[in-house]
């Protein structure tokens, strides 16, 4: 049986996915794909805890898709470390 709690963390974790995608791919803004990764790996972690029949999978989803908000996060701060050091060479 879906709750209807389920039906919305599915919906919330679809968009949030979905948003993500979108500022990868053309509108690329690291402070949405962290707020987007950030809920969608909340409402994850929120189904399996308020719904036993969840399945468990959705916990090793829910590190897969931290781990890549991670990994972008690494890579603006690499960036951002690059860029300050270009522009200390320019003074």
């Amino acid at each position: 049986m879906v709750h209807d709690h389920s039906r919305f963390h599915k919906e919330k974790m679809i968009s949030n996915l979905i948003q993500a995608e979108d500022h990868l791919r053309s509108e690329y803004c690291p402070e949405c794909l962290d707020k987007h990764l950030t809920s969608a790996s909340a409402y994850m972690e929120e189904e399996v805890s308020t719904n036993p029949e969840a399945n468990k999978r959705l916990l090793e989803l829910a590190e897969k898709v931290r781990q890549i908000r991670r990994e972008i996060q690494e890579m603006e701060n690499m960036k951002h470390t690059n860029d300050l050091r270009k522009s200390a060479k320019v003074v």
